[in-house]
């Protein structure tokens, strides 16, 4: 157990204590970024371009469109494939703003109409999958099909558990995170699979979080997470009317939540299904909660295959 303990500490050891901040437009980004002010805020894009009907990927919690980057260069071979940046993230602006998933759905909303897309079949990761439903819900006009990768808001907890939470997600609470606990929370939670891009969102993770501007993505962290707490869409997904693809990992080490909720993530899975109408379910064995990463061949097939 002590060797084990051993081996742990020194695979999360600092490796980037040398490298000074980078700010967020020097984030990677799978293609190149467009900004677009929308309900007066930067909203920082990217666009494949091209004749296919579109997809619209909304990223997770502290993500951003380096996330998709198994995705977007695969779906836009047969669709023109949009990826924005939420706003608190990314290469987008930080406003002083709510951070809810339905605050969120109004913003996609409108940047969707803003660079002409009436209507897309939607994807969403965790975060933005609760987002995703939640611009079925309210702006159904802009959504054609949706994808939720490993999605959050289906999972809902009692008054206590999203008590300490909120309590404990402060506003500066990601500011405080050191590069062993990025890295130890992107090893044992985030990715079941490592390779070079999650090595480079490290690094990235690492080196935004000593920016000025990192202060007001650690807001964002915490508004979002109140946000999710607050507005869980399980109650109302039973109203979602358009052809929905939920895909999970078997081997998903945050949903459903290990330690308030705990349980197998196939329960919170099949209670998607059963609550989502006209909803398909696929489970990959082995990927994590960034399902989309730790398997994309697999989860891009089955994407492909719903879409067609």
């Amino acid at each position: 157990m002590m060797n084990a303990a051993l081996f742990l500490l020194a695979g999360c050891a600092p490796r980037y204590a040398h490298l000074g901040p980078i700010e967020p437009a020097e984030l990677w980004s799978p293609l190149p970024v467009q900004h677009s002010v929308v309900d007066d805020i930067d909203i920082a894009w990217v666009d494949s371009g091209g004749d296919g009907s579109p997809i619209v990927l909304i990223h997770g919690l502290s993500s951003y469109t380096g996330f998709w980057e198994h995705q977007i260069e695969e779906l836009s071979k047969t669709h023109r494939v949009l990826a924005l940046d939420l706003p608190g993230f990314g290469q987008s602006g930080r406003p002083d703003a709510p951070y809810t998933p339905p605050w969120y759905a109004d913003i996609v909303a409108d940047w969707m109409f803003a660079v002409g897309v009436e209507r897309s079949a939607v994807v969403g990761h965790s975060m933005g999958g609760q987002i995703a439903m939640e611009l079925a819900l309210t702006h159904p006009e802009r959504v054609d099909r949706l994808v939720l990768s490993a999605p959050a808001g289906i999972e809902s907890f009692n008054a206590g558990a999203g008590r300490f939470m909120k309590d404990f997600w402060t506003e500066g609470r990601a500011m405080e995170s050191s590069e062993e606990q990025v890295r130890a929370n992107f090893q044992t939670m985030v990715f079941n699979r490592m390779d070079d891009g999650v090595e480079r969102l490290i690094r990235e993770r690492v080196r935004l979080g000593r920016s000025k501007r990192f202060a007001g993505t650690s807001v964002a962290v915490s508004r979002s997470i109140a946000g999710m707490i607050d507005y869980p869409v399980g109650t109302r997904a039973r109203d979602i009317a358009v052809p929905t693809l939920i895909v999970f990992g078997t081997d998903d080490r945050m949903i459903p939540n290990p330690v308030f909720t705990g349980g197998r993530t196939a329960a919170v899975a099949e209670r998607a299904h059963s609550l989502i109408p006209h909803s398909r379910l696929v489970l990959i064995g082995g990927a994590g909660h960034t399902v989309h990463h730790d398997a994309p061949r697999a989860f891009n097939a089955a994407v492909a295959e719903f879409l067609q």
